[in-house]
């Protein structure tokens, strides 16, 4: 009976294999290895089975897998079951403690976590009541935790399911009776502390076999010491026998950089010799920095595994079922169908006619059903014929376990293998096959806590939907030769040569524990003080610090510490402060730069600068329109994408289509015929507003009606200050025409009064408040508006005197933004042709730079994905 002790890297792990290769070579079965998570298991089991020793599945296991093999009378709810319990008793509001909380997202599994803890610590609903009595707790709250917590045992009960402290205890009870079938030795190693019923498992245990407990030296080790102590494990203690590894510090000036920086590093250790297998990467959590090293470990070819668990809710297949049911209960809504029809798992999604669906959809929104949706669109009939059968799942009740058997059965719907393909495509599918064996068994158990009652899909799919957000998923990864991705509780059966920590920030890594929302502060302390040995935050906090000077003992010859300088942001972030150990500077991380293995020469000319190009061009813009050059102006390649290539962005989906773009011409259209004398201004508005609406095919909403309220009492403003000058003749929607570089100009200007001397002033409307004339102004004076100018210049070929230029704001209350100087009606048209002139010369040259005049206009450009702008980083190149 042994307890060893030391500090991370002592040799007790060692220790403990040096006495199970004994076992193996022995070819005994009569012990077990007891490992924290499987995936340790897995690893220990794959170790020693290189090593040429035959290992049996069950000699290394977790403590839930061993207790599994004792056939436990009772069966343990999982974290799942507890939440849906939970769940359905916070609906059912017999608790009006927790009514304002009953429906907020996470509550029930905060609520669970709390329960459990206080279950592990042997604090059941009775004593929870009998220490109200003591003053431990006291209030609605705690009253109402009470009633919750004894509704959810008898649910359990129900069930025939027990807590995990529960579960333990009877294993407990049932090992002290009949013994552990011939085993006689038995091994626990990588956990940092025990719980009281494991503790207590653990006393029974002792009754039968040998026990070694491994446990490192940390504040929070000394009551399972004591314990341990005193069931007569005799304690050893081992001094550490690892070498110290050279410790290197990196800073970043984003985690993308910092990342970048340990792959550079990486493929130079690789290139040296080092297999891939022995470098590692050890995470906090698979948040923020997971996806950033999968994304960048594969586009530098730097075979990677991990470690880490994933949402299954998140697995593409599971998005494509979720997709399918919810456009189900929708009654088939166009759009819902269209996304899963183009879901990449299907063999719909893999046709490249489902590129176009989209489109198709988009236009013909709004609309539902199938035969309606097949009508309107050019959807082969096969991709539809599986889903008709589906219609009546939304009005006809069913027992759960049925909704489980067809859910489960739309599999069929995912497109199958293809024979052959290299190990990533064959990755893909064994997580493909991974994932739908999950979404069964989740559903089927989910089928079993519900009963047999029949209730509708509705009903059921909700309850899916939250048991598979909490499920994980968990793909086998037969590769040996990769990069490992370890979460720090992971990495505690791993030691390797190199070692790299990331985003080592204050409160990320060590990570701040955030208070209990469940169970305070206070609550937890005075449970303490009663005997109810729950943990604290100051308990968990202490497990942080742990768990990283314990990460720093990872590696046996080269650690790299990095952190990102910079948050998302930009702003500064702040190192974590148990780096102040370390007194050196730190190295920068370098910028990705791919170089060339080869010399390329030159590309030809792009095709727009051959003859036949520049004559198409030349041919097709025989004349333009003022906000086609004012185009050109914020970016020659807008214009040719535009104006030239007539590239169309996504048509709109309905809730898009009253933009400000359509709420504009609406009141454009409105004034027009209310200067011309063509009815009264609210029922111009009315007829237009109607005809705008069917146009589009815009459905009713809140916000519709609210863009007519605003837009009715904006046009009442403009009635009411409109500003016609007595004797004046007011035109609206007046063609004008200029020839500038002998090319025509033509446009039709808002509004342009004219006296009876030839004086004129020319409007433009905007549908823009205060702010939205400011930045036309501002663009004014930038150059890069000349529809004004031009205006005015045509109105003086015809024998016409521009006066002024007048910006009016029409949204809210009229602004007027005038020039009427001379001297700046002159410059407004000097510099309307110049820049006219200039941007004609270069569309006929060719020109289609992509050189936007206002980057921030560029986030409303259609074509940025197109031209792909990116901010210009200064990126250093360090030679090493």
């Amino acid at each position: 009976m042994r307890l060893l002790l030391g500090e991370p890297g002592s040799g007790k792990t060692t220790a403990i294999l040096r006495e199970v290769r004994r076992h193996l070579r022995a070819s005994s079965a009569a012990f077990r290895l007891i490992v924290p998570t499987a995936t340790m298991a897995e690893h220990l089991r794959n170790s020693l089975a290189r090593e040429g020793l035959v290992v049996r599945s069950s000699t290394i296991t977790t403590i839930a897998g061993f207790v599994e093999s004792l056939k436990p009378s009772q069966s343990l709810a999982p974290s799942t079951a507890l939440t849906l319990f939970l769940r359905q008793i916070l609906a059912d509001g017999q608790s009006r403690a927790f009514a304002a909380l009953a429906g907020s997202p996470g509550f029930a599994a905060a609520l669970a976590r709390a329960l459990e803890d206080l279950a592990n610590a042997g604090c059941d609903s009775l004593q929870w009541a009998a220490l109200r009595g003591l003053g431990v707790h006291s209030g609605p709250f705690a009253a109402g935790l009470q009633q919750v917590y004894e509704q959810l045992e008898a649910r359990l009960a129900g069930q025939s399911m027990v807590f995990r402290a529960q579960q333990l205890a009877s294993v407990a009870r049932d090992v002290r009776e009949r013994g552990l079938g011939g085993l006689q030795s038995l091994y626990f190693d990588g956990f940092f502390s025990f719980t009281r019923s494991e503790i207590e498992l653990m006393r029974s245990l002792k009754l039968h076999a040998d026990l070694t407990v491994a446990l490192p030296e940390w504040t929070g080790v000394a009551a399972s010491r004591d314990a341990l102590r005193q069931m007569g494990l005799r304690e050893q203690r081992l001094s550490p026998v690892r070498t110290t590894p050279q410790t290197t510090l990196v800073s970043a000036s984003s985690r993308e950089r910092e990342v970048e920086e340990i792959a550079l590093r990486m493929l130079a250790l690789h290139a040296d010799g080092r297999p891939w297998r022995e470098m590692g990467v050890v995470l906090r959590s698979a948040h923020p920095y997971l996806p950033l090293f999968e994304t960048t470990f594969a586009r530098l070819g730097v075979p990677a595994r991990s470690y880490f668990v994933s949402p299954l809710a998140g697995h593409p297949v599971c998005r494509f079922i979720t997709l399918l049911i919810d456009a189900l209960q929708s009654g088939w809504e166009w759009r819902r169908t269209a996304q899963a029809l183009r879901s990449a798992v299907t063999l719909a999604g893999q046709e490249p006619s489902a590129d176009l669906l989209e489109l198709e959809v988009r236009e013909a929104l709004p609309g539902s059903g199938l035969a309606e949706l097949a009508a309107r669109v050019s959807l082969p009939a096969h991709w539809l014929a599986a889903w008709g059968g589906m219609t009546s799942w939304s009005s006809v009740p069913a027992p759960a376990a049925e909704w489980a058997q067809r859910i489960a059965g739309l599999a069929s719907l995912v497109a199958p293998p293809e024979p052959g393909g290299d190990p990533s495509t064959l990755q893909v599918w064994r997580t493909r096959a991974a994932a739908l064996r999950s979404m069964q068994a989740a559903l089927t158990q989910l089928a079993g806590l519900l009963g047999p009652e029949p209730m509708l899909l509705e009903g059921f799919w909700r309850q899916a939907q939250e048991v598979l957000k909490e499920t994980s998923l968990r793909v086998a990864d037969p590769r040996r030769e990769a990069v490992h991705l370890l979460d720090v509780h992971e990495a505690r059966q791993w030691e390797l040569p190199v070692v790299f920590l990331c985003g080592l920030l204050e409160g990320d890594f060590p990570r701040k524990v955030a208070p209990d929302p469940v169970l305070s502060e206070e609550t937890r302390f005075k449970l303490r003080t009663n005997g109810v040995p729950v943990s604290n935050r100051a308990d968990k906090q202490a497990e942080e610090a742990f768990l990283f000077q314990f990460a720093l003992t990872r590696a046996s010859q080269s650690l790299v510490l990095s952190w990102p300088t910079k948050d998302p942001d930009g702003r500064p972030t702040l190192r974590s402060f148990a780096l102040d150990f370390i007194n050196q500077e730190p190295d920068a991380a370098r910028g990705l730069r791919v170089t060339p293995q080869r010399v390329v020469p030159l590309p030809p000319r792009p095709a727009l600068q051959s003859d036949p190009a520049l004559a198409f061009v030349r041919a097709k813009h025989r004349q333009h329109r003022p906000t086609a050059i004012e185009s050109y102006l914020q970016c020659p390649f807008q214009f040719f994408a535009g104006k030239t290539l007539e590239l169309q962005p996504l048509p709109q989906l309905p809730h898009e289509r009253l933009d400000f773009v359509a709420q504009g011409i609406v009141i454009h259209a409105v004034i027009s015929d209310w200067h011309r004398g063509l009815g009264s201004l609210e029922g111009l508005f009315e007829r237009h507003w109607a005809a705008m609406l069917a146009q589009r095919r815009i459905p009713a909403s809140h916000r519709v009606e609210l863009a007519r309220l605003l837009i009715e009492r904006s046009l009442r403003f403009y009635e009411q200050n409109a500003r016609v000058l007595p004797g004046w003749k007011v035109e609206t929607e007046r063609p004008l025409r200029l020839q500038i570089e002998g090319v025509p100009v033509t446009g039709r200007a808002d509004r342009v009064d004219t006296s009876e001397a030839g004086e004129s002033i020319v409007y433009d409307f905007k549908y823009s408040g205060q702010s939205g004339i400011k930045r036309r102004l501002d663009q004014l004076e930038a150059g890069l508006t000349v529809q004004g100018g031009l205006y005015l210049a045509a109105l003086k070929v015809e024998g016409l005197e521009p006066l002024a230029f007048v910006y009016v704001g029409l949204r809210g209350d009229t602004i007027y933004e005038e020039f009427t100087q001379r001297e700046q009606v002159e410059a407004l048209m000097g510099q309307a042709v110049q820049a006219a002139g200039q941007s004609i010369l270069q569309i006929a040259a060719g020109r289609i730079s992509v050189q936007p005049a206002d980057e921030a206009a560029c986030r409303y450009c259609n074509f940025l994905d197109a031209c792909r702008v990116q901010s210009a980083l200064q990126v250093e190149t360090v030679t090493s």
